[in-house]
């Protein structure tokens, strides 16, 4: 399934066929490894869809990223680990999926990772981790028109459906502003959203960014829960 929905998903953004098939193999490795290890390769048809593996694309920075997330609700303890802890050591049996993930990106001039997260299907949404990646791209991309009162408001909905809040909105003459925890912020405006995270510092996205402002809220979120929780 994973890999039919990336494959139909980048063939109909145009993006090259070499590039589709590369993304189609990194998102079957990434897939399987779902299955394999969070679900114990257990089938999941009568299990309720909060926490279930999910497959997440779209485009960033003008659509000229596609990035494509897989979730899933396995326990995640410690602090998050690097690319380079991701892959395995050059005697370890296993974990060569991810070797070919970091491979494939690398040709591609992209980037991967693995990240906090939360599920985006339920409810209620559960925590848990995505391992990305995100390949370069050039999509005849249309983003959404929105001013920046939409784009919060779309930005607020977003979070509040992600188990996120209580979110604060405050909206005044060509600006807004959301206030998401003491330590999470969001400036709005007509071209941009400036976010304000911890660590991060503050970011400017484009105003069409929002499901990237989004998961990046939603990462900064869990680390900070994480914190605060002993052991996760």
């Amino acid at each position: 399934m994973a890999r039919k929905v990336v494959r139909e998903t980048l063939s109909a953004l145009m993006l090259p066929e070499a590039t589709v098939d590369d993304a189609v193999t990194m998102v079957s490795e990434l897939a399987a490894n779902a299955f394999t290890h969070a679900l114990g390769g257990r089938a999941f048809g009568s299990m309720p869809a909060a926490g279930l593996p999910e497959v997440q694309i779209y485009g960033r920075a003008m659509g000229t990223e596609i990035v494509v997330r897989v979730f899933d609700s396995a326990s995640w303890c410690g602090k998050a680990p690097s690319v380079a802890g991701l892959r395995p050591p050059v005697e370890a049996e296993g974990g060569r999926g991810l070797e070919l993930v970091n491979a494939l990106a690398v040709e591609r001039g992209g980037r991967w990772g693995a990240c906090r997260s939360r599920s985006r299907l339920g409810p209620p949404p559960v925590s848990g981790k995505v391992v990305y990646f995100a390949l370069p791209a050039s999509m005849p991309w249309r983003p959404p028109q929105r001013d920046c009162h939409e784009a919060a408001r779309e930005l607020r909905r977003l979070l509040g459906a992600r188990g996120i809040g209580p979110l604060h909105l405050s909206e005044g003459w060509r600006m807004a502003v959301l206030s998401v925890r003491a330590e999470i912020t969001v400036w709005a405006r007509d071209d941009a959203l400036f976010v304000t995270l911890p660590e991060a510092g503050a970011a400017c996205h484009p105003v069409c960014d929002v499901t990237e402002v989004t998961e990046r809220i939603v990462r900064c979120n869990e680390d900070l829960n994480a914190r605060v929780r002993p052991g996760v």
